[in-house]
């Protein structure tokens, strides 16, 4: 989290609970089922984050259909809830696992002077007889 905060993203605690949940179960996955060293990369573009995860295994990823009583199987299908999207991809050196996320991106600076008139018009007018509604976006 200290890595994706340090590039300026917004993070609420439910998509930082969402980046942690993926990253710990694509990092498993790979400790798991996977052979050799696991790498795990960060990729950030204003709104999106990519977490990949590369291990020597060449074995296709493959998603359960865990039983009620099940400890295991269903990470997989989680992070397919929580993705944008999400995919595998054979390399030189095993695969390469990724997700695409989502994320807020940062609110724009607001101008002190649109401040400023935004709170002049609230004081003058009833807001609760006001036939439009002003609302101010910052997200």
């Amino acid at each position: 989290m200290d890595q994706v905060r340090a590039w300026g993203v917004p993070l609420d605690d439910e998509t930082a609970d969402g980046i942690r949940l993926i990253a710990s179960e694509l990092i498993t996955n790979a400790v798991v089922h996977g052979e050799g060293p696991v790498t795990v990369a960060l990729f950030h573009r204003p709104g999106r984050l990519v977490i990949e995860v590369l291990d020597a295994s060449p074995v296709t990823p493959q998603p359960n259909c865990a039983g009620a009583d099940d400890e295991s199987g269903r990470g997989l299908l989680l992070v397919d809830a929580l993705a944008a999207r999400s995919g595998w991809e054979s390399s030189d050196r095993g695969k390469r696992v990724w997700v695409d996320l989502v994320l807020p991106k940062p609110a724009p600076p607001v101008r002190s002077d649109v401040l400023r008139r935004f709170f002049a018009v609230q004081h003058e007018t009833d807001i609760r007889d006001a036939s439009k509604a002003f609302v101010l976006a910052v997200a």
